[in-house]
């Protein structure tokens, strides 16, 4: 085959290839991506086969990755003509690439994955003494499986991404009188990637999304908003409200991989500063919460201001640097992360929300409206996108004494 040969059928390889090259794609969206191009049939140069099995694709966009050279597509002279083999070239990459993105599974586990999402061809025998041996040899050339790219990084400017964790805290107790009660305190914890600074972290009484929300709306008011916010798979990290709010400020409210604390590093490592240095300090025995947060809003004024060795200066001083370029939060930060449910309208023009009824304006009989609110005193009806105001609850002593309007509902 000759070289113009070699470079029709390495473009054509790329074109297959060009859609999972997006760095934004997750390994379930290339798995998704890798399954649709398979399906299609092509014009393949040189070949009397019109479809591509998804180990080939998964070999070729692994030899593209290495140099990022569509030389690396051109195809190669076989080396092993007249050997017998039960496993392709192609299969045996594509399953030791397939467990570089599954580190922690076993192989006897990876390989029922692999057939179930297609890794082997309908040909192809599994025989798990050979895929151990494939498996074995891949260690033995010093590429260990599930060795990931773990490279140490930093962003070039403040307020580009933050971190958000939360943290298992010391026993505190809340409330007053008869409601006193011990519980085991939660710490949230926003911290800037640039310049490590603590954005803002408080100690909570529980893990719920409404904390989450007073952390964060402290964060966005002292510190700006951050382009990225990047968490967890937490309960509350998924409350639909945060993930709405963060939207319409433009923050791009990302989540880590399950099982991926690496993703989150910095902050981790903040955590583990505050179990060294700060619960030591604070005795064994239980505080009222508004006491462990005045003790600890003093100990992180004297974290930013002191400093890290990490970037060679205070993380306040860092963050202070580039304080021209940070983007100020909006005045009204709750509106914008209130719950939305859904109601039709009744015919006698109310929708209920929890135990309350509210009153919905006129012309609205039957229709669906949206309801936004963070409380029962605070709800805003919209329809359609439109507007139509707060509810307020219905008053029946007031209605037995109202003009009823005939024909509008």
């Amino acid at each position: 085959m000759d070289a113009q040969q070699k470079e029709q059928i390495g473009l054509f390889r790329f074109g297959l290839i060009f859609p999972l090259l997006d760095e934004r794609l997750q390994h379930g969206d290339i798995t998704r991506l890798l399954k649709e191009i398979s399906a299609r049939e092509y014009d393949i140069p040189y070949s009397k086969r019109r479809t591509v099995s998804v180990p080939t694709l998964y070999n070729w966009l692994n030899a593209y990755r290495k140099r990022r050279s569509i030389e690396d597509l051109y195809p190669k002279d076989r080396t092993d003509k007249g050997q017998r083999r039960k496993l392709s070239s192609e299969t045996e990459q594509a399953l030791l690439r397939y467990g570089m993105d599954h580190p922690d599974v076993k192989i006897t586990t990876l390989v029922r994955m692999a057939e179930r999402d297609g890794i082997f061809l309908p040909s192809e025998r599994v025989d798990m003494s050979l895929i151990y041996r494939v498996f074995r040899c891949h260690r033995l050339k010093g590429k260990v499986v599930g060795d990931k790219d773990m490279r140490r990084l930093e962003m070039e400017h403040v307020n580009q991404v933050w971190y958000l964790d939360a943290m298992v805290g010391p026993k505190v107790y809340v409330g007053t009188g008869r409601q006193r009660r011990l519980v085991v305190s939660k710490l949230f914890a926003l911290i800037d990637d640039r310049s490590r600074l603590i954005c803002n972290a408080r100690f909570y009484p529980d893990e719920t999304a409404d904390s989450l929300l007073d952390c964060l709306w402290g964060a966005f008011n002292a510190r700006g908003l951050p382009r990225q916010c990047h968490t967890d798979n937490g309960a509350a990290m998924r409350d639909e409200r945060v993930k709405l709010g963060c939207a319409s400020l433009e923050v791009n409210f990302t989540h880590s991989r399950p099982y991926s604390p690496t993703g989150k590093a910095k902050v981790e490592r903040l955590f583990l500063t505050v179990r060294m240095q700060f619960l030591p300090i604070i005795g064994d025995q239980p505080l009222e919460l508004f006491e462990l947060n005045r003790l600890w809003q003093s100990w992180m004024e004297e974290y930013n201001n002191r400093y890290h060795s990490g970037i060679g200066k205070s993380p306040l001083e860092c963050y202070l640097t580039e304080v021209q370029a940070v983007r100020p939060a909006p005045p009204d930060l709750p509106k914008l992360f209130r719950k939305r449910e859904v109601r039709t309208v009744s015919k006698a023009r109310t929708v209920s929300l929890g135990s309350v009824l509210y009153e919905v304006p006129l012309g609205y009989s039957g229709r669906k409206i949206e309801l936004r609110f963070n409380d029962a005193s605070d709800v805003e009806a919209f329809h359609d996108g439109e507007r139509l105001g707060l509810l307020r609850p219905v008053d029946l002593h007031a209605n037995s004494r109202a003009h009823r309007m005939e024909g509008v509902r």
